[in-house]
C-alpha cells in the first residue's frame, strides 16, 4: 500500500470500506462516520484517504490491500466507484459486494472518461489563474453552480486546493477504459446509485453499468446530486444497509 495513507476506522459488525472521488479525502465520509451515524451503529466503517497520484489499478490495489481478507462491502463515490469497479474484477472472495456512485467513465470503451478540451482548459486556468481557480473549475463542472454554493467554505477551499490530485485523477480516467464487455463475469451484487439532480452525464454511465453488470441494481435518489451520500444520507444509509444484508452481511 502506497506510504501513509490516512485511515479512519469506526463503528462494529460487518465491514464497508469507502473510497472518495476526486478533490476530497476520508472526511468526505463524516456524516456516515459519526457517532450514533446509522451505518456507524451497525457496521465497521473503514474510510481513508487515497494517494495523491497512480493509474485506476494503482488506487485498486491499495483498497484491495486494505481490505485483506474480512469480507467486506467496497462504496465507491465518483473517481472512488472507479476504483471500485476495477476492485470488482479481481472478484475477490472477501469482496461480498459495491456500491457505485456515478462513476465518471463514458457509456462506452471508445470515448475517453472526460474531453481532452477539459485538461486543456483546467491547465490553462491552472497557469494562468492559479491551481484554485482550476480546482473551482473542475468542481463546478462536475456538481453545478447551485451544488458547488452550497459546499461550507471551508470544505470547498480544501476542495479546490486539491487541485494538483483533481488533475491526476483526471488523467487516470482518461487513460481507464471500462472494458464493459468483460463486466459479464462479475458475480459479485452491485448496487448502482445516482441522484436525479446530477449532471445529465452520469445517468448513460450507470445504464451501461446496469446492462453489463449480470447482478446490477440501479437506485435514483430523488432530490440529490452527485454528493448523494451527504445530501441524502438518511437515505444512502438505509440503501448501503438493505444491500449490505442481501449480499451477506447483516448489520450487528
Amino acid at each position: 500500500m502506497a506510504a501513509a495513507l490516512h485511515v479512519v476506522t469506526a463503528g462494529v459488525g460487518p465491514r464497508i470500506v469507502f473510497v472518495h472521488g476526486s478533490a476530497t479525502d476520508a472526511a468526505t465520509w463524516s456524516i456516515q462516520l459519526a457517532p450514533r451515524s446509522t451505518l456507524r451503529e451497525h457496521f465497521t466503517l473503514v474510510s481513508y484517504t487515497r494517494r495523491s497520484t497512480g493509474s485506476v489499478e494503482d488506487h485498486a490495489a491499495d483498497a484491495i490491500e486494505l481490505i485483506g481478507a474480512e469480507p467486506s462491502l467496497i462504496v465507491g463515490s465518483s473517481f472512488g466507484a472507479v476504483v471500485a469497479l476495477e476492485v470488482l474484477r479481481r472478484k475477490l472472495p472477501a469482496v461480498r459486494g459495491a456500491v457505485l456512485i456515478e462513476p465518471p467513465m463514458a457509456a462506452d470503451d471508445a470515448t475517453p472518461a472526460a474531453p481532452l478540451a477539459f485538461l486543456a482548459e483546467f491547465d490553462r486556468r491552472v497557469a494562468e489563474q492559479g491551481g484554485a481557480a482550476a480546482g473551482e473549475f473542475f468542481l463546478r463542472t462536475v456538481l453545478g453552480d447551485v451544488a458547488f454554493d452550497r459546499i461550507p467554505e471551508a470544505f470547498r477551499e480544501r476542495s479546490i486546493q486539491r487541485w494538483a490530485e483533481i488533475r491526476a485523477d483526471s488523467h487516470a480516467l482518461i487513460a481507464y477504459r471500462p472494458r464493459y464487455a468483460e463486466l459479464s463475469s462479475i458475480a459479485t451484487p452491485v448496487l448502482l446509485l445516482g441522484g436525479d439532480r446530477s449532471a445529465a452525464y452520469f445517468r448513460p454511465t450507470l445504464e451501461a453499468l446496469r446492462r453489463a453488470l449480470p447482478t446490477a441494481q440501479l437506485e435514483l435518489i430523488r432530490g440529490a446530486g452527485h454528493m448523494l451520500h451527504a445530501e441524502a444520507h438518511r437515505q444512502f444509509a438505509e440503501l448501503v444497509s438493505a444491500f449490505a444484508a442481501r449480499c451477506g452481511l447483516a448489520p450487528a
